[in-house]
């Protein structure tokens, strides 16, 4: 069916309609000649007999009402079309990502938010492992990225990445050896804790014996900016430390980073694109080590 066609079958629906060509001319706003010789010419092109004038009105064949049902039921599809594409496209639902501080700042939003669509919302909440573990439980996130796994009927950890710890603003020619010796003073943060005790198994075999500490902070930022002005040494993510100019100054310790959810959210979209966005966040940090 052609355009004129198609514009000659609305002008008979509209007589069928209107129950005369008069009404009808005055929906389309066409005389009725027009809609007349439109009738006709649709009647001819069909080949058959669609409308029959009983007195003053037109009546529908028995042919003419099985061409106006159809014609009715293609034009109500392409009124459904016309409002659903002038409605804005449904948003994606958010994407309700929980994050430890450190490697949430410092790793998981550079790496996520350039490969995140423009339409798709990020909620990311910062936080200790206990508060997301916590958050995930009540429903408030959909999906953690923290540094320890988690044994629990109701969620599944998935190794997603692994991050540093080192120690930081430790002076002398032998840091470890300050540490074993408890001549060292530390900065502590809120969950240090079981990043210092994975640190001290791997550099050290086990606890020292003494842990003097002297600035507590709940953030690790405020932490690492009190071992930036040299009020002690600490022991934090290397990529948080790099961020306030700190270097290294002892062996570093390879930690895992989990990706914790229910199993349906972890086999979601937005799981894949947490664990693609750090895959290519990896590849890029070895691409740029083995560069010349």
């Amino acid at each position: 069916m052609n355009g004129n066609m198609l514009r000659r079958a609305m002008v008979f629906h509209a007589v069928g309609a209107a129950g005369g060509i008069s009404a009808a001319g005055e929906r389309l706003g066409k005389s009725p000649p027009a809609v007349h010789a439109d009738l006709r010419r649709f009647e001819r092109e069909v080949g058959a007999a669609l409308t029959e004038r009983v007195g003053r009105s037109i009546r529908l064949t028995q042919k003419g009402r099985t061409m106006f049902d159809a014609i009715g039921r293609a034009l109500g599809d392409i009124d459904r079309a016309c409002a659903s594409a002038s409605e804005p496209a449904e948003a994606p639902l958010p994407l309700r990502l929980g994050a430890v501080t450190g490697f949430g700042r410092y790793r998981l939003v550079p790496a996520l938010l350039p490969r995140l669509a423009a339409t798709q919302s990020l909620l990311l909440r910062t936080d200790r492992h206990d508060a997301l573990i916590a958050a995930l439980t009540q429903g408030e996130i959909d999906l953690a990225v923290t540094y320890r796994p988690v044994v629990a009927a109701t969620f599944e950890a998935r190794i997603v990445a692994s991050e540093e710890l080192v120690l930081v603003g430790a002076d002398g020619a032998d840091p470890v050896a300050t540490v074993q010796d408890g001549s060292l003073r530390f900065v502590t943060y809120d969950e240090y804790d079981y990043v210092f005790a994975r640190w001290f198994a791997e550099a050290l075999g086990g606890q020292p014996p003494s842990l003097p500490r002297h600035d507590h902070f709940d953030e690790l930022e405020e932490a690492l900016a009190s071992v930036a002005a040299g009020r002690g040494a600490t022991i934090a993510p290397a990529d948080a430390c790099a961020a306030f100019g700190l270097a290294p100054c002892g062996p570093p310790c390879a930690n895992a980073i989990y990706l914790v959810g229910t199993v349906h959210a972890l086999a979601t979209a937005e799981a894949e694109l947490v664990l693609q966005s750090l895959a290519a966040d990896r590849a890029h940090d070895h691409a740029r080590m083995i560069a010349p």
